[in-house]
């Protein structure tokens, strides 16, 4: 079962190691990290979000933020997502995610969480789906390498009902 904790330094070695190319790098980062290969200095950066290391028993599966990127309270915005790479495709993002919305519905107390993913990111874009995120129709472009991506938002809302 996935669980979620807090991020403990001693899990950096092994959630860096998980960045295995350069392609899974400006994915989990869209660049904002700096340039490949990640080092522990950049990922560092990540320390002033919220962190979370999703574990099956007691094995760290998956890695992600959650910071407040425009002041409101009530809203969330997950980042930096990444799952150990023997265990993708095998729900633990979808798990990962569903904890992390139940806190930030029933713990934090938001009424919209967000995240941006690029376009051509189908497994990702699955994932999302698959936990309940859908588009907002807003996009950003970034510029890696001198290419352009283009990435584009989903949210999911606090369930009506569901307690603030």
């Amino acid at each position: 079962m996935i669980r979620l904790r807090p991020y403990t330094q001693s899990d950096e070695e092994q959630i860096l190691s998980w960045c295995d190319s350069e392609g899974t790098f400006f994915k989990w980062t869209f660049g904002l990290l700096g340039e490949y290969p990640i080092t522990k200095e950049k990922f560092r950066k990540t320390g002033e979000y919220t962190q979370f290391t999703a574990v099956d028993g007691d094995e760290p599966v998956g890695y992600f933020i959650a910071r407040n990127p425009s002041g409101k309270m009530n809203e969330l915005r997950f980042g930096y997502g990444i799952v150990k790479p023997d265990r993708r495709n095998q729900g633990v993002g979808k798990a990962m995610l569903k904890e992390g919305l139940r806190y930030a519905f029933e713990t934090y107390g938001a009424d919209r969480v967000t995240l941006g993913v690029y376009e051509k990111n189908e497994n990702a874009i699955n994932c999302y789906r698959s936990a309940g995120f859908v588009e907002t129709g807003v996009k950003e472009t970034y510029m890696i390498n001198g290419q352009q991506y283009v990435a584009f938002e989903m949210e999911v809302r606090r369930p009506v009902g569901a307690g603030s």
